[in-house]
């Protein structure tokens, strides 16, 4: 897509989320060129965003500032919002600007394209850090993804070409203790029974997000769940009701 085209908002987003409520790179980037024109946009460094599950509540964009003490302006945008800028002093260290012509990937692609790579491997991940940054010498845009599992820390990283989303470089670590699907011992392949009742079109908790709408049906179960025991614990530790008085 090209830059004009960022700046007057005809974007067709790549794997963006069937809920239509993620605050995504596009989106974010789509904030600051409203807010301060479409130029800004040509200035752009990098963007980052932590801890997404799978986006990140926050977007971190690095700008080209040659007024700048440090050289860059960092801008962050939550909830269609710039909640705050700021100048670093700090040297400039970042790549190149961004080559808009070749962004063709957004940040809900790139976890799509990682969280199908971890399938594979059998890599568990609850977290997603992005960073997207300019290819090397100019060229296409890059992202990198570090995906971590919170009770067992760093689960592996990925580099994904935001042109043609494929995988630049993988690092992934699969959980030793826990077979891919359909795998035991000796590499022989066998297929288990089917639980009665078992839901078969979602990921069980331990296994990988298989998409984005995945996710959100994981995190609404689990909020299920904490319902049902929060009622279990009042029903078995609640105290007495009074009666109301009798009028009579």
């Amino acid at each position: 897509m090209k830059l004009h085209q960022l700046a007057s908002w005809t974007l067709v987003f790549v794997g963006t989320s069937a809920f239509g409520v993620e605050e995504t790179a596009y989106t974010a980037l789509r904030v600051i060129g409203k807010a301060q024109g479409k130029e800004v946009l040509s200035r752009v460094i990098s963007l980052q965003g932590r801890n997404g599950a799978p986006q990140p509540a926050v977007w971190k964009i690095t700008l080209d500032e040659p007024k700048a003490r440090g050289g860059i302006r960092e801008v962050e945008v939550q909830y269609g919002k710039i909640i705050s800028e700021r100048t670093p002093t700090a040297p400039r260290t970042s790549t190149g600007k961004m080559n808009f012509s070749q962004l063709n990937l957004d940040s809900d692609g790139a976890f799509t394209v990682a969280n199908q790579a971890a399938t594979k491997v059998a890599t568990p991940f609850d977290r997603v850090d992005y960073l997207l940054t300019s290819g090397t010498n100019g060229g296409a845009p890059v992202w990198h993804l570090q995906l971590t599992e919170i009770k067992t820390g760093p689960a592996g990283s990925l580099e994904i070409s935001a042109d043609t989303a494929a995988i630049v470089e993988q690092d992934l670590k699969p959980r030793a203790s826990v077979p891919p699907p359909g795998v035991v011992a000796g590499n022989k392949r066998r297929t288990a029974p089917p639980v009665s009742g078992a839901d078969t079109e979602h990921s069980q908790v331990g296994e990988p997000f298989r998409d984005v709408p995945d996710f959100f049906h994981r995190l609404g179960k689990r909020f299920e769940r904490q319902g049902k025991e929060v009622q279990q614990f009042f029903k078995e530790h609640g105290t007495k009701k009074t009666p109301p008085p009798n009028p009579n």
